[in-house]
């Protein structure tokens, strides 16, 4: 356990920087809007948006406060996944870059629980901090959103805690794959990664042209997978805005699915074999 803790440890003195990008990308956001406040002040413009019940057509106050607490969400959900990406490439590849790759390996410590905490500093320590902040944030903007609305407070709640979820399962999955990637590739792995896979897309596009195949496109499979929605303006029908119950419960059978499952596991797939090419390559 004391091992675990040194090794957390040190990893949160070398990449915390890294680690903290949602934190440092939300307290700039809050610094823009603080600057354009005083702006607005100064040349005697009303910065503050508001509205009323009234305004609001009937039966979107609860979609309107369930959005707030999803939109907020997935927005540092997104910066959580570069953090968790960026960070595969420092923690397998930082100590080659740094040449202390044998100093690091000649600890007294399992293999298995370096990689261990490496992993989980990626995974859950991206998670738990992109967590917190769109937490305090969302119950902030569900808030205000639920007093100007007469909507209930707990409907952002639902949309942070359905988002969040979703969300750390697509980002398990993508900071796994290029966790492989960076046991794979020394140098520029996460670009290097991103090349293999627009190279093996372009070689089925070139067979499927050529030879008449039918095989499936890579790219589309792992948007699948990863539950990356191309289109960003769905048609939702009428009923699903005005029922807020029908779509938090067509959101819960998504997160607890066979695709969450599927995830999980190529997460464990490529975390396991990263890790042993990062095991098995040449010390320097």
């Amino acid at each position: 356990m004391n091992q675990c803790k040194a090794l957390l440890r040190k990893e949160w003195n070398t990449h915390r920087t890294s680690l903290l990008m949602p934190l440092w990308f939300t307290g700039g956001v809050y610094v823009i809007v603080l600057v354009s406040w005083i702006i607005s002040l100064i040349k005697g413009q009303n910065f503050m948006i508001g509205f009323s019940s009234g305004e609001i057509p009937s039966g979107w106050q609860d979609f309107l406060v369930y959005t707030g607490g999803v939109s907020i969400t997935a927005l540092l959900g997104l910066v959580a996944l570069i953090t968790a990406v960026t960070l595969a490439d420092s923690l397998i590849n930082g100590g080659f870059k740094r040449r202390c790759e044998i100093l690091h390996f000649s600890q007294p410590v399992p293999f298995a629980k370096i990689v261990a905490s490496k992993y989980a500093f990626m995974t859950l320590g991206t998670i738990l901090i992109w967590g917190a902040l769109s937490l305090i944030n969302g119950a902030a903007l569900s808030l205000y959103t639920s007093n100007l609305t007469g909507s209930s407070f707990s409907y952002g709640l639902v949309g942070w805690l359905q988002s969040w979820l979703s969300m750390s399962l697509s980002l398990l999955f993508l900071s796994s794959l290029f966790w492989f990637f960076a046991g794979l590739f020394k140098r520029k792995s996460a670009f290097m990664g991103l090349l293999v896979i627009l190279g093996i897309q372009a070689a089925i596009a070139i067979l499927n042209y050529t030879l008449g195949w039918q095989i499936p496109s890579l790219l589309e499979y792992l948007a699948e997978i990863a539950s990356i929605d191309i289109n960003i303006t769905p048609d939702l029908p009428d009923k699903m805005l005005v029922n807020i119950n029908d779509l938090i419960a067509t959101a819960w059978q998504k997160i607890f699915s066979w695709a969450s499952l599927l995830r999980i596991g190529y997460s464990a797939i490529f975390f396991v074999a990263g890790s042993l090419l990062y095991k098995r390559r040449e010390l320097t």
